[in-house]
Order: structure tokens, then sequence, then C-alpha cells
């Protein structure tokens, strides 16, 4: 397998991603291709064994040794096919369903691997939709789809060899003749309708299964739309049923299923409608009614006619599988193509190939004229959530961020982070230019409370110890305590093994972000980010956890967005951010004093006012 500058599998095309299966279990699909090969020579013998006996019974008059061995061949041929019919079946399936798994496992590695640029652009319905549905429907492409057309094509060329054998016969190539110039060139009948009707047949088999790509490409289309209402009503079902919306989101759902439905009728009558049938049918008629010619001629007997009905009447029953299994097979290339266009993506962020290992995670973290906007190279989105930022954090301080809303506070810390890679300059840690480090090294020594907690579906044990997952008990507890979480999680049914609903919507806002914040205790980053991370507490839960936070901050760079004035006045730096640059850095004496901007944010804060008038009436600074 190749990989991408992103670092994820590349497969150049549709079909080398649905064979892949098959070149990883080369043993594997090596035995399903030969049991269904067999299995197709098999499906000829009865047929000629039928003809024998027929013309043993039509000679003898009689029920004779002869016409019952052929009665027993018959028999037995049925069976051993029946065994390999069955057998292959199960290798198929087992081929396949280990390329499913596979395909899932690939896949979803590929989106760990990725950037959240690749995030930003393609969103979680069609992630899911793809995840779930186009995989399934791949592997349905595989197995029956191409395992019936191989072996059907595999009986194909059987029955038609067969034919072409009998037109050898003596008398049969000089039954019909063509005069050209005194000559008389012999017509083998057979031969012909084979070489001209199964090109003929193809050509319209292809023409016909590629009608089917735009019907496939819009059904999946709209799978994404139903997925994307059905997440929506099960992530928001609290909003739809406190608005008392639920017959609206029960109408959208329908409407969509609705165009699904029409969809799928759309495949269901290019089934019906298979034109290709009509081909194979004339050539049946053509092939019978030239054997019929023979048999009046005398030069073939009725048994041998029998055999040849009996070919093409099997070939009749492929002809009615094979448009079912063309729109599987090409409507599993669109499905596949979907996929691969999304494996194929390429990532704007690289990893390095020689990382850099000794960082001095302590030292110094600068901005180097960094510039950032979200999106690919080329997307014609002018916008920078970041431009020409320059500044130093000496390592180990308190920084406070602080801006409004679009300011770029929350993009300073994804970018120091690894989410992403500034789009101009560069960010250096310990003077080192973090491009140079693996994302996998970054976020073990960079470690983040975010505002918006998530929280997973499992225990709080398992939560708390998420970014470490080798973490002691003890390691955990003592993060628990240091959080201001443990009172909380010791009433709860199972303590630390509770399970917390889905989003952590069983817990308060300040459980989550308590758990939060033991979860990046337990990490024990080198860089420690805050995004608001006391928000949603109460003042005496502040109050504690600010306590546990000054102790965790000790000997660590943290850089908080905040908007607590206790935390700006405490901060060793407060920097201002306005719509992506930088107005001003500095304390938070300093700031009072030389910027007006600072200044003026400050005073609009949540208790600044009276703050600002006891230190005015002591004579002090703020």
């Amino acid at each position: 397998m190749s990989r991408n500058n992103g670092g994820q599998t590349i497969r150049k095309t549709p079909w080398r991603y649905m064979l892949s299966g098959m070149t990883r279990n080369r043993a594997v699909a090596a035995t399903g291709l030969a049991l269904s090969m067999i299995s197709s020579l098999l499906t000829v013998y009865p047929s000629i064994f039928i003809g024998l006996a027929v013309t043993e019974i039509q000679d003898s008059q009689a029920l004779t040794a002869q016409f019952m061995s052929y009665v027993w061949l018959i028999v037995i041929f049925a069976l051993i096919y029946m065994g390999l019919f069955l057998v292959g079946g199960y290798v198929w399936a087992t081929l396949t369903l280990r390329w499913e798994r596979d395909a899932r496992q690939d896949f979803f590695e590929a989106l760990q691997v990725n950037s959240m640029t690749f995030h930003d652009e393609f969103d979680s319905k069609r992630l899911l939709a793809v995840a779930m549905q186009d995989i399934f429907f791949v592997r349905f492409s595989l197995n029956p789809a191409l395992r019936n057309i191989a072996a059907g094509l595999a009986s194909f060329f059987i029955t038609g060899v067969f034919l072409v054998q009998i037109d050898f016969i003596p008398g049969l190539s000089n039954m019909l003749t063509l005069s050209f110039g005194g000559l008389s060139i012999p017509i083998y009948g057979f031969t012909l309708i084979i070489l001209i009707g199964t090109p003929i047949y193809l050509a319209f088999s292809y023409r016909y299964a590629n009608a089917i790509e735009p019907v496939r490409r819009t059904r999946s289309e709209n799978l994404e739309e139903l997925t994307s209402i059905t997440q929506g009503v099960f992530q928001g079902i609290e909003v739809v049923r406190a608005f008392d919306a639920e017959d609206i989101e029960v109408q959208k759902f329908h409407d969509v299923s609705k165009i699904q439905e029409s969809l799928v009728a759309k495949e269901g009558k290019l089934s019906a409608f298979y034109l290709p049938a009509l081909i194979l049918a004339g050539m049946t008629t053509l092939a019978f009614a030239y054997a019929g010619y023979a048999v009046i001629n005398g030069i073939l007997n009725v048994g041998q006619m029998i055999t040849i009905l009996a070919l093409l009447t099997s070939l009749q029953g492929l002809n009615f599988q094979f448009p079912a299994m063309l729109l599987m097979l090409r409507g599993g290339y669109v499905n596949a193509q979907r996929i691969v266009n999304l494996l194929n993506w390429q990532d704007p962020m690289v990893e390095p190939e020689r990382e850099i290992f000794n960082v001095d995670w302590t030292g110094d973290v600068v901005f180097d004229n960094v510039s950032f906007r979200y999106g690919q190279e080329g997307n014609n989105n002018p916008h920078y959530a970041i431009s020409n930022l320059s500044i130093t954090i000496p390592g180990g301080s308190r920084i406070a961020l602080i801006g409004g809303p679009g300011a770029g506070k929350s993009t300073v810390l994804k970018l120091l982070l690894r989410l992403y890679d500034p789009t101009e300059g560069e960010i250096r840690v310990g003077g080192v230019n973090l491009r140079n480090v693996s994302t996998k090294s970054v976020r073990d020594m960079v470690g983040l409370v975010e505002q918006d907690i998530f929280l997973f579906r499992m225990t709080v044990r398992e939560n708390i110890a998420f970014g470490r997952s080798n973490a002691s008990e003890e390691e955990i507890i003592e993060a628990a305590q240091r959080a201001q979480a443990e009172e909380f999680i010791l009433d709860l049914p199972e303590t630390y093994d509770t399970m917390i609903g889905e989003r952590g919507m069983t817990l308060s806002g300040g459980q989550r972000q308590r758990l939060a914040i033991a979860r990046a205790i337990v990490q024990d980053p080198k860089i420690l980010l805050l995004d608001d991370s006391v928000s949603a507490v109460d003042a005496q839960t502040e109050f504690l956890m600010r306590k546990a936070l000054d102790e965790v901050m000790k000997g660590r760079t943290s850089i908080t967005v905040t908007q607590r004035l206790r935390t700006l006045m405490e901060s060793d730096m407060v920097i201002i951010l306005d719509k992506g640059h930088l107005v001003a850095a500095g304390t938070h004496d300093e700031l009072l004093q030389e910027s007006e901007h600072y200044r003026r944010v400050f005073e609009r804060l949540p208790g600044a006012q009276e703050l600002l008038a006891t230190v005015s009436s002591s004579g002090g600074a703020a």
C-alpha cells in the first residue's frame, strides 16, 4: 500500500480498491474463482447426459442399463455441482466479509490520520454514509454480483465452445454453404451465431451498466441526506421536543425517503427493461432453429438437439440474473469511487520525514509571522483567522488570551495542538518548528481543556484516563481530587465505573468541565491550553478549581482563553486579539495603562467597574 503526504492509504482506481481483498487473500480468492469455474463446467455435463439418454432410449426403445447410467450421472454431477456451489459460496462470503472488515478499518484509520481540514471539508453525514452504506454496497457488488458474473461468463464460454464443436460433426458444415466465384464455402452456423451475437450482447450489457451510474450516485447522495436528518434529530432531540417540532422532522424524513424510494424504483426499471436479454434470446432462437433444421436433414439426432436446447435454456436462466448482477457491480463501482475519493484526499498537513525528538517543551513558544485560514489552498477563502501574528511566550508563564468573537483565540490553541499547520509563518517551541515534530508527539506534550466539553460514552474512569490509557488507579483518583471532581463522582451509582451518557448528557456542565480538567491532569502535558474551562461552574466550584489549576500550572506553560477578571489579573502576560490581529500584549497593569483597546474590553467585563472603583479609591493600580 502506498501513502499520501497525509498518511492515509491511496488506491489509484475504484477497481483496484474493490479487488484489494483478492490481493490481500490470494489463496482464498484463487480457491473461490476455481470453485466457480469448476461449478460452471459441471453445469454443461447434465445437458450432455440428457441428450445421450434421449438418444439411447430412442434407439433401444427400452430402459436399458446404459440409459440408467446416464440418469445416475446426471444425479451425481448435480450433487457434485451443489456441493461445490455451497463450498464456493462459503469461500466467497469469507473473502468478501474479510474485505468489508478491512475496508472499514482502513477507512476509520484514514479518518484518524487526516487533519481537521479534512473534517472541515467533509461533514459527518457523508462519512457515516460512506463507512456504513457505501462499503456494504461494494461488498455486495463482489458477492454475489462479481461471483455470479464470473461464473456466468464461464458458463457462456463453455457452452460456446461446445456449440462450436458441434459445427464439426460430419455433414453439418456442408448443410449450409456460400457460393463465391465458383467456390463453395461452408457456413458454421453455431460458430457464426456466437461470433456475431456475443460482442453485441457484451456491448449492450456494458452500455446498460453505465446507465446505472448517475442513478446510484444520486441514490448515495440522497442516503447522506437521510443520515444527516436522522443524526440531527438524535443529537438534538431535546431541542426538537422543546419546540414541539416532531411532526416537522417526521415530514422532512418522509420527503427524503420518498425520493430514495423513487431512485430505487428507477434502478428496478433499468433491471426490468434489460435490452441485452433480447439479444441473447435471439441467439438462442437462431441456434435452436439451426439445430432443428439439422435434425430435419438427418445430420443431428433428437438427443443432440435436446442437448443444445438444454444448454441454451441454462444460458437463458443466466440471462435473467445478469441485469441484477450488472446493476450491483456497476453500482458498487460508483460507491467505491466515492470511498476512494475520500481515501485519496490530499492532506495539507505533512508529517515530518525526520522527526525531531529532543524538543525542550519547557522553552519559549514563538509565533513567527503566523497567518492561517481554514480550508485548503485554492478554495477561494480569502478570510484569515489569524494574520501576521508574531509574539514570544516565555516558557513556564501563565498566559491569558482575550478577544471578541472571531478574534482567533481558539485558532491559536488549535495551531499549538497541531490540529492545523499555519498557512504562512511558523510556530517554534524550544527553538524547534512544530512542523518538524509529529502530531502524536505534539499532543503528548500539549494538553487541552476545551470549552465545549466532549465526553465519550464510557465510564468515568475511562474518560479521565482517555489521554493516557496506562494511567494507574492512584493517578486517576488524584486527578479527580485535584480537579474537584471526586465529590460528585462518589455520589454516582457506580462511582468511577459509572457509564456516562452520550456526549456526557447525564452530567451537568460544571461536572463535565471538571472531568475534562481531570483528563488534562492525568495527561500531565508540558503546555496546558484552557479554552474558558471554568465558564459553567458556580463561584464556589470555580474557587476550588482555580486552586487545583494553580497547582497544575506550576512549572509549565499555560494559555487560557478567558473573560474572567481574576485570570487576567493573575496572568504573567495578557494577549489581546481582534479579528485575527495582535492588538497588544503585556501584563494586566501595563495594558490597563497603555492600551486603550484593552481598557475598553476590560471595562465591559462583569465586575470590572466595581474593581476599578475599588482600586481608584485606594489610589492603587488595578
